[in-house]
């Protein structure tokens, strides 16, 4: 399956985590923050290096962060924590710290820990579209006995994830490598105490099980949507309509909303509207149908509910199904990072 799944304890890496669009956005956030040289590892206070704080939270911190995050001005780094949220850890995980960091060849990296508490987890996203071996540059961590247990080497859409209290570095760069070696850094841990918080969270319930299974049945593991699965792409807009507490059947509709293919997605996908309404309910496989059918995004900047098809005529929605849609819509874009004014026009 090709759902993402943190193995607490273990140094894990996930390529191409990322869809295109959230990934250049945030490539694009590192050249419009306000870098500020100077930053230190404590335990080396001669290292120097650039730094970008998101989070405001501190090495000693246990509160959650995440609004802080949110109410960052550039848009896609809440949109990020929300990615780790929907698909890499629980959704009840605290963001404890977030924040980038930046190399240049001559900066010195330290061995250093990011907590001394057990049960907290960070994730380094890389955030170089390019990368050469040569380059050098991996994050290392560390064993017990000091010697090298994991390298990586920073490549584009990368996710390095390890337990926060793990000895780790960044190695110095090559002096071929002219450019800022950058990263996103986020520590999570548990709502609560205890040393499993990580561990078997992510046990499916039976009926999310049988709509995986049927997904992948249907071959939605092999349909590329952007650099990811179709797959991937339903699960994290899943999971985003229950972290914003929608309600059952909508997070169902979320979960195959693109199966039929729409406006600006060819599915391919050999499924009847018979078959799907009676393995989801009338009402979920209507708002995949309606999502899949209208002319979007140009229908959501019409007023009232009678809305334009892709393939001609008009359909009439009822309010609640109009304000379903919307809240689809969101989920949609967000789990991809599009932040287009064309694209979210009529629904923020």
């Amino acid at each position: 399956m090709t759902i993402f799944k943190i193995e607490y304890g273990k140094v894990q890496i996930f390529d191409d985590a990322l869809s295109i669009d959230l990934y250049r956005e945030l490539l694009s956030a590192t050249q419009s923050i306000g870098w500020r040289f100077g930053w230190n590892t404590p335990s080396n206070p001669n290292t120097r290096y650039w730094h970008h704080e998101v989070g405001r939270g501190v090495k000693e911190n246990t509160q959650d962060i995440s609004e802080n995050v949110r109410q960052h001005p550039l848009r896609a780094f809440g949109l990020y924590q929300d990615w780790l949220l929907s698909h890499l850890v629980p959704a009840d995980t605290k963001i404890l710290r977030y924040y980038l960091n930046a190399h240049t060849y001559g900066t010195d990296g330290w061995p250093h820990t990011d907590t001394d508490r057990n049960d907290e987890l960070t994730a380094i996203l890389y955030l170089n579209m390019d990368w050469k071996p040569e380059w050098c540059g991996e994050t290392v961590v560390f064993n017990a006995n000091g010697d090298i247990a994991a390298s990586v080497l920073p490549h584009a859409n990368r996710i390095m994830t390890f337990p926060s209290n793990a000895l780790h570095a960044p190695r110095p760069l090559s002096k071929s490598f002219e450019d800022l070696r950058k990263v996103l850094v986020v520590k999570m841990g548990a709502p609560r105490d205890g040393s499993a918080f990580f561990r078997g969270r992510h046990i499916l319930t039976e009926e999310e099980n049988r709509h995986l299974n049927y997904l992948i049945e249907l071959g939605a593991d092999k349909r590329n949507q952007s650099i990811r699965t179709l797959l991937q792409h339903f699960w994290g807009t899943y999971n985003l309509l229950k972290m914003r507490n929608a309600d059952h059947d909508l997070c169902i509709a979320g979960l195959y909303h693109a199966i039929y293919g729409t406006s600006v997605f060819r599915a391919d996908i050999p499924v009847d509207r018979e078959n799907l309404r009676a393995r989801i309910g009338e009402r979920s496989e209507r708002l995949v149908w309606l999502f899949c059918s209208l002319k979007r995004p140009q229908c959501w900047q019409i007023q009232g509910d009678s809305l334009p098809l892709i393939n001609g005529g008009n359909v009439t929605l009822t309010p609640r199904e109009r304000a379903d849609l919307i809240l689809l819509e969101r989920a949609n874009l967000d789990e991809q990072g599009i932040l287009t004014p064309y694209r979210r026009a009529g629904i923020d």
